[in-house]
């Protein structure tokens, strides 16, 4: 009875060990997915470079418009990935990569448009000029 015994309390701890892991990654990925605010990064991105309640206004901002600041996130997160299969895809098309690449600049630049927009009222609403 003891041999069998030993190989089960090994499998036993190991199955406990799965379980925790597990149990310790669901809950990073449930934090990493609902703990972040939009923009977290975006508006960090601010920074220092601006008063308190320029950033404060600028978050602020970024919740008001979530669905525009998500859009234009999901729209430069799909053009990277059909630039990605574009590259990937054999034979090359250089026209395709190169139809990409511009997808992935124009997606880029309205994104900055979009934030630059939402600092310009930030700063206006501060100065109070509206």
């Amino acid at each position: 009875m003891r041999r069998q015994s030993w190989p089960r309390l090994v499998l036993a701890a190991a199955l406990a060990v799965s379980v925790l892991a597990n149990v310790f990654l669901l809950g990073h990925a449930a934090r990493s997915i609902g703990g972040v605010p939009i923009g977290g990064n975006l508006a960090a991105s601010v920074g220092a470079a601006y008063p308190p309640e320029v950033r404060a206004e600028f978050r602020n901002l970024l919740r008001e418009n979530r669905p525009r600041t998500l859009a234009a996130l999901r729209d430069l997160r799909q053009a990277r990935v059909d630039l990605v299969k574009a590259a990937n895809a054999a034979p090359l098309d250089e026209a395709e990569i190169e139809r990409a690449m511009g997808d992935v600049r124009a997606a880029t630049e309205a994104l900055q448009r979009l934030m630059q927009d939402f600092l310009l009222d930030a700063l206006k609403q501060k100065r109070g000029t509206t």
